[in-house]
């Protein structure tokens, strides 16, 4: 019988790999054109997503070790989000974003597999009993770590899977070659 761990870590590493099945097929000069969203690209999506992921990922080693977690843990830089940064998710994709603008893709690319990777290793120290106490994990809040992990890792993969692939079509027609 399988674990709820073994099929949260195989559902989370089957999510990040259906993402990067259909990032591999864009044109790297085109990971920074918009059009994923209206005023999203490739990129910006990719950084807004490890940006979730590190987040979490820091919150539950915090929780695991008892460490707090560093602005630099929590989000990749030594600042934190300002109160107006931080007032809704909008404002904060917004700042996580604009942020992830002033980087190189190539550097991007790797926070975004780095992030995962480092949720993955979060929830691989986590015991069975982990998953299903709301008591377990204070940072979140009362929440189980099976309610907030569908959110924040492969669920969240596949909402913007479901923009990226439409993306990817669009751009792989338009540069096809009439043969």
């Amino acid at each position: 019988m399988t674990s709820t761990k073994e099929t949260c870590l195989a559902e989370m590493r089957a999510s990040f790999d259906e993402v990067i099945a259909v990032f591999d097929t864009i044109p790297r000069e085109r990971l920074t054109d918009a059009g994923v969203t209206e005023e999203w690209s490739v990129r910006d999506v990719l950084a807004h997503e490890a940006g979730y992921e590190r987040y979490v990922a820091a919150a539950l080693f915090g929780d695991l070790t008892g460490k707090p977690p560093t602005n630099r843990d929590f989000y990749g830089r030594d600042d934190a989000p300002t109160e107006a940064d931080d007032a809704s998710d909008d404002s904060t994709n917004a700042w996580v974003v604009a942020h992830a603008r002033t980087r190189p893709v190539d550097e991007v690319l790797a926070e975004f597999r780095w992030a995962h990777d480092r949720l993955i290793e979060a929830v691989e120290a986590c015991v069975e009993a982990d998953f299903e106490d709301p008591d377990r994990f204070p940072s979140m809040k009362g929440k189980t770590l099976l309610a907030i992990l569908p959110d924040q890792c492969q669920g969240h993969h596949r909402e913007h899977l479901r923009q990226l692939e439409p993306f990817a079509r669009k751009i792989s027609s338009a540069t096809r070659r009439p043969t």
